[in-house]
């Protein structure tokens, strides 16, 4: 772990790396020269070599435990980095950021894993070369591969991080395919919240069970809309029969 020391002086490198930066939204290519450079370059090399001990890992549950210790080691640089493109409203391309929501993602920390992808799509950070998807369809099909596996398992996938990701990749062009995964998603996890409301009536928002019903029939027409292929079918035909045609969407909780 950084000291204090170490931690504020990558803040300042990062915010000296940014402010260099022209203004315009886009990450701009990164300082060749300076210490922020330096910097950068011997975390780089650092990844790098954290990169070819994952590659001689085969078992996926390997790479993902062995992820969840390497992953402390860019902290201070991407919490720093995350703090300069806040206050300076600039950017510059930077792998490591970029990889490191990848790991957050695989090792299942999607709160985190969401704070580096508003950062990254804001920016239009570019994605590690070996990865042939887009940032915002990397971003909406990890979330809804992880709720869709949770949903398998008989478990509630946060809603408010299926709609985060939704809010952060809305704009955005993807296949058609992702996006309705997500939507596929959001209808899995609010059947979830309609069980959860109807389980504990005591702390459930009037009309919340309905609404969450009819959230879900809406989530699972925007997927097949996308996708005819989406698997929702018989999600719509068991909902619409429950559904009054008129309910209103309401709070459903978290």
């Amino acid at each position: 772990m950084l000291s204090p020391a170490a931690r504020h002086k990558q803040r300042v490198l990062a915010r000296l790396a940014a402010e260099k930066a022209p203004a315009g939204g886009m990450a701009a290519a990164r300082p060749k020269a300076g210490p922020e450079a330096s910097a950068y370059e011997l975390l780089l090399a650092q990844l790098g070599s954290h990169l070819a001990q994952l590659k001689d890992i085969q078992s996926v549950e390997g790479k993902i435990a062995r992820k969840t210790v390497l992953i402390d080691a860019y902290d201070a640089h991407v919490d720093a980095t995350l703090a300069a493109g806040v206050q300076t409203g600039k950017a510059v391309q930077d792998e490591i950021v970029s990889t490191m929501m990848l790991w957050r993602f695989d090792i299942g920390d999607f709160e985190r894993g969401l704070d580096l992808a508003e950062h990254v799509l804001r920016f239009a950070l570019a994605m590690p070369q070996n990865i042939q998807r887009t940032a915002p369809t990397v971003v909406a099909e990890e979330i809804a591969e992880a709720a869709l596996a949770a949903d398998r398992d008989g478990k509630e996938f946060p809603l408010a991080l299926i709609d985060r990701a939704a809010q952060l990749v809305e704009g955005f062009d993807m296949p058609d395919q992702v996006r309705a995964k997500l939507f596929k998603a959001r209808g899995r996890s609010l059947l979830h919240v309609h069980a959860r409301l109807t389980a504990h009536p005591e702390t459930s928002p009037a009309g919340g069970p309905v609404a969450a019903l009819s959230e879900a029939l809406a989530a699972f027409r925007r997927a097949l809309a996308l996708d005819r292929n989406a698997g929702v079918k018989k999600d719509i035909e068991r909902l619409a029969a429950r559904v009054p045609a008129d309910a209103p969407a309401g709070e459903t909780g978290d």
